[in-house]
Parts: C-alpha cells; sequence; structure tokens
C-alpha cells in the first residue's frame, strides 16, 4: 500500500507554465487525507519552490537540492543532508571557470554566483521562469570560493548552457575526471554537480526511514535524470510522458505528460479509493 506520494517539480508536478492544475492539486489534497506523505522532491532549494507548492497545507516534508537536504518544512528542520566538501567544490569552481560557463553554488542555502555570471543569466537560461528563479535566489559575489570558504560544505553547484553538445560531452567526461561528485541534470540547459551521496533516491530512503517505512511503500513521479535514483529507490516508479528516454526505459509504468495531469492520472491509477 503507497504510504508515500514523491514527486520531481519541473516538467513533472508543474505543467509548462509552472502551474500546478486544479485537478491535480485535488488527487493530492484527496491522498493526504487518507494518510498518504506528499513529498516534493526537487533540485531547488526550498525557498525556491513556488508558492503554489509551498502554501500546500498537507505537505510537511520535503526532499530538496536532489537529495542533499530533507527537511521537516513545517518546523524548518533539516532531517538529513549530504554535503559537497569545501575543496571538492572549489575544484569545480576551477573548471567552470577554465569552461567559461555561467555557474552557481548553494552553501547554506544561498545560492552564491559570480558577478560576471549574474550578469549574463538572460544568455543561457530556458525561459523568463528560470530568470526569475536564477536572479532572485541568487546573492552575486566577486569570489565564489571566498564566498564558501567558512560554510560546512556545498549542498549543490549547477552549470548552465544551452549549447547541447558541450553539455552531453560534460555530462560524459566529467564523473570519469572526478568521480567523487555526482553529475546530473534536470532541465535541458543543466549540469547540476552534488555529492556522491546526494541523489534522489537516497534522500527518498532517508526520510521514509526517518517516517519508519519502507521506501518500497513510496510511489515517485520525474522526468529527468536526476530523477532516475528515486524512480529505482521507489515500489513504483513513474515516468512522465514527456520524461527523457533512460527515466522511460526503467520506469514501472509511464503516465501522461506534465500538461495533462500525469501526476494525478498515475495517482488514481494505483492509489485505491481516489478516482
Amino acid at each position: 500500500m503507497t504510504k508515500i506520494i514523491a514527486f520531481d517539480l519541473d516538467n513533472t508536478l508543474l505543467n509548462t507554465k509552472k502551474e500546478v492544475t486544479p485537478e491535480t492539486l485535488r488527487v493530492l489534497k484527496e491522498a493526504a487525507e487518507l494518510g498518504i506523505e506528499i513529498v516534493p522532491v526537487t533540485g531547488r532549494i526550498w525557498d525556491s519552490v513556488p508558492e503554489a507548492v509551498k502554501s500546500m497545507d498537507f505537505v510537511r516534508y520535503a526532499v530538496t537540492l536532489n537529495g542533499a537536504e530533507v527537511v521537516d518544512v513545517k518546523n524548518a528542520k533539516t532531517i538529513a543532508e549530504a554535503l559537497l566538501p569545501v575543496e571538492r567544490a572549489v575544484t569545480m569552481c576551477r573548471v567552470f571557470d577554465d569552461l567559461g560557463v555561467v555557474y552557481d553554488c548553494i552553501a547554506g542555502g544561498t545560492r552564491f554566483m559570480k558577478r560576471e555570471c549574474w550578469n549574463k543569466i538572460e544568455t543561457i537560461a530556458e525561459g523568463e521562469w528560470q530568470i526569475k528563479i536564477i536572479r532572485g535566489s541568487s546573492v552575486p559575489v566577486d569570489d565564489i570560493p571566498e564566498a564558501i570558504a567558512g560554510t560546512k560544505g556545498v549542498q549543490k553547484m549547477q552549470m548552465y548552457t544551452l549549447d547541447s553538445e558541450l553539455r552531453a560531452k560534460l555530462l560524459e567526461a566529467l564523473p570519469v575526471v572526478l568521480p567523487k561528485m555526482l553529475f546530473t541534470s534536470s532541465v535541458s540547459n543543466n549540469i547540476e554537480v552534488n555529492a556522491p551521496e546526494a541523489n534522489k533516491g537516497d534522500g527518498l530512503r532517508m526520510l521514509a526511514e526517518y517516517l519508519g517505512l519502507p521506501v518500497r511503500s513510496a510511489m515517485a513521479f520525474g522526468d529527468g535524470l536526476n530523477d532516475l535514483s528515486m524512480i529505482r529507490a521507489a515500489g513504483i516508479g513513474v515516468a512522465m510522458g514527456n520524461a527523457c528516454k533512460e527515466l522511460l526505459e526503467i520506469a514501472d509504468h509511464v503516465t501522461s505528460d506534465c500538461d495533462h495531469d500525469g501526476v494525478a492520472e498515475g495517482i488514481k491509477t494505483f492509489c485505491r479509493g481516489i478516482d
């Protein structure tokens, strides 16, 4: 029996207009009323999660930053975290500087971005929604290594490029030359860097353990490469109709796309008593 419903946000719960539809909201609320934990699992910082999600009063827990942090959002309490050591993040800064790409670094819940990168956000963004998120949540600094020097570790780094060939080459090459880091992607223009232990699957496992539940009691929805570990970990792994081919190949079930209430459809398919 499903005890946890976990879902990615962008292009999964949220449609391409970055909205939660009334039908999806209705089905999530119905599931919550049956005692199922409703859990956003995202690469975002909790502060940059859309208000449409944060305002769901039945959401108590979230897995953020690709699993780098598991939080009790009602009590602003960190349940578990997996951080990238500062020295490894500094190495990554040098790699990104050499490539001349736009990137940021999240530590202590703050997104730091080199000032020159901050001024070029429009040149790498997928759209206005991404410009708004990055510019609204990032702090421009002259030197990222200096900014993160006093922190206990880095939650996530992120590189942006609209050059799909460069992105594909880096996703293949970086894990080979830097094996102590985890490289993945959530949208078409980014590469995300976390500690190896920071992935959505392990984040979901840690939350399930905290709740005293088996992770196989979870149903998970996703669309991107950074959702693979979560789809594998859950008892029922559901790929959105708009998911990447890697996710479509390993999912237990494929639902409709994010513009046709795929999350709501999947819940109604597998959860008795919800229609």
